[in-house]
């Protein structure tokens, strides 16, 4: 009537998930690091970059032509 709870499978248990999730963490940050992704300030900025240009605040870039 007076079970114990097995704590040392649990112990493990929680041990596993942690390490899952910090794994999960690290490739996503080496991933952002390889290609570069636009995160959520830099979507901000480009957003707004992309409306100065749509009013004629800004003039797209080119290459090859000179201001």
């Amino acid at each position: 009537m007076n079970e114990e709870v097995p704590i040392v499978p649990i112990i493990v248990g929680v041990l596993g998930a942690l390490y899952f999730g910090y794994e999960i963490d690290r490739q996503r940050n080496k991933l952002r690091a390889i290609f570069n992704v636009f995160d959520r300030k830099e979507s901000l900025i480009a957003s707004a970059l992309e409306q100065l240009v749509e009013s004629g605040q800004l003039k797209p870039y080119v290459p090859g032509e000179s201001v």
